[in-house]
C-alpha cells in the first residue's frame, strides 16, 4: 500500500528560490496595504479631517454665568455624537476675534467687550452626520440660556456630500490596489504553476489526483497569504503608529496611534489578513486553472 505524498507545501519544496523572492515582494506590498488600509480605517477617509474643521457654535445669551455655561458645555458633552464641548467665556471669545481680525482693538474702548461667551461642540469623526447635526443643533436651540446656534446649515449638507464622494474615491483607489495585487498574483500563480507543469504531471502519473493537488496548493497559498499579511500589517501599523508620534498633525486626519492598539483595530487587521488568505488561495486557484487550460 503506497503512502501518499504530503501535498501542503508542494510548490515550497519544488521552487523554493522563487517562492522566497515573491514572498518576500508580497511581505513588502502588505506592509504598504496594510499601512493604507489602517490609515482608511481609522481616518474614515475624510471624517476625521472633516470633524476636525466643523464645529456648532453655541452662542449664550450676555447674562449666563460662567459655572452655569460650564455645566451647559458638560451636557452638551454627553450628547452620543459629540466628541468634545468646551465653554469659552467673553474674554477668551474677544482674545480669539482679535486674533483673528487684527487691530479692531478700538472696538473693546468704545463700550467693552462686545461679544458673549460661546460653547463650542465638536463632533466624533464617525458620528458628522446631517442627522446628528440637526440632533445636537436641536438640543442647543432649547435651552434658554442659549441665544443663536451657529451649525452652517446653508452649506453643511454640500460639504457632508463632498466628504462623502471623497471617502468613496480613497476606498475606490486603495480597491483597485488590492485588485491589481490579485491579477498580480494570479499571473505569479500561472507562471510557477506552468514551470512545475512536468512535476505535477509525474504526480498525477503516480495516482496524485488534480483536484486535491490544487486544492493542497491554495491551502499552501492561504496559509503564506495570512501570515505575509499578518506581518505586513503589523509592520506597517507599526511604522504608522511612529509616524503619528513623530507628526501630531497627522492625527487630525488619521487619529491619533492610541487607536491602533484597540482592540476593534486589531480585529480590522485580523479580517484584512483573513481576506488576503482568501485572495492567495483564489489567485492560486485561478492560476494553475489557467496553465493547465493553456496546456490544453
Amino acid at each position: 500500500m503506497s503512502e501518499r505524498p504530503s501535498l501542503w507545501w508542494i510548490d515550497w519544496r519544488l521552487s523554493r528560490g522563487a517562492l522566497v523572492r515573491e514572498t518576500i515582494g508580497r511581505f513588502l506590498f502588505f506592509c504598504l496595504l496594510g499601512a493604507a488600509f489602517l490609515s482608511l480605517l481609522l481616518s474614515g477617509g475624510t471624517s476625521r479631517f472633516l470633524a476636525d474643521r466643523f464645529a456648532v457654535t453655541a452662542v449664550l445669551r450676555a447674562d449666563v454665568p460662567a459655572a452655569e455655561a460650564e455645566g451647559l458645555a458638560r451636557k452638551a458633552a454627553e450628547l452620543p455624537p459629540v466628541r468634545s464641548a468646551a465653554y469659552r467665556d467673553p474674554e477668551t471669545a474677544w482674545k480669539e476675534f482679535l486674533l483673528a481680525y487684527p487691530g479692531l482693538e478700538p472696538l473693546r474702548a468704545a463700550g467693552g467687550n462686545p461679544l458673549p461667551g460661546y460653547i463650542e461642540v465638536r463632533f466624533r469623526h464617525d458620528r458628522l452626520t446631517g442627522a446628528d447635526v440637526n440632533l445636537v443643533v436641536s438640543a442647543m436651540r432649547s435651552v434658554s440660556r442659549v441665544d443663536q446656534v451657529l451649525a452652517g446649515e446653508e452649506w453643511l449638507p454640500r460639504l457632508l456630500h463632498a466628504g462623502r464622494y471623497a471617502s468613496w474615491f480613497c476606498r475606490g483607489i486603495f480597491g483597485a490596489f488590492v485588485a491589481g495585487f490579485f491579477l498580480f498574483c494570479r499571473l505569479q500563480e500561472r507562471g510557477r504553476a506552468v514551470a512545475l507543469a512536468g512535476d505535477f504531471a509525474f504526480l498525477a502519473e503516480r495516482g496524485v489526483p488534480a483536484g486535491r493537488l490544487a486544492a493542497s496548493r491554495a491551502a499552501g497559498a492561504a496559509v503564506s497569504g495570512f501570515l505575509s499579511a499578518a506581518a505586513g500589517a503589523a509592520a506597517g501599523g507599526g511604522a504608522l503608529f511612529l509616524l503619528l508620534r513623530e507628526f501630531p498633525s497627522l492625527e487630525r486626519v488619521i487619529g491619533p496611534p492610541s487607536d491602533l492598539l484597540l482592540p476593534r483595530t486589531v480585529a480590522a487587521a485580523a479580517v484584512f489578513s483573513c481576506f488576503a488568505a482568501l485572495l492567495s488561495a483564489v489567485s492560486s486557484l485561478l492560476g494553475g486553472r489557467a496553465a493547465l487550460s493553456g496546456r490544453k
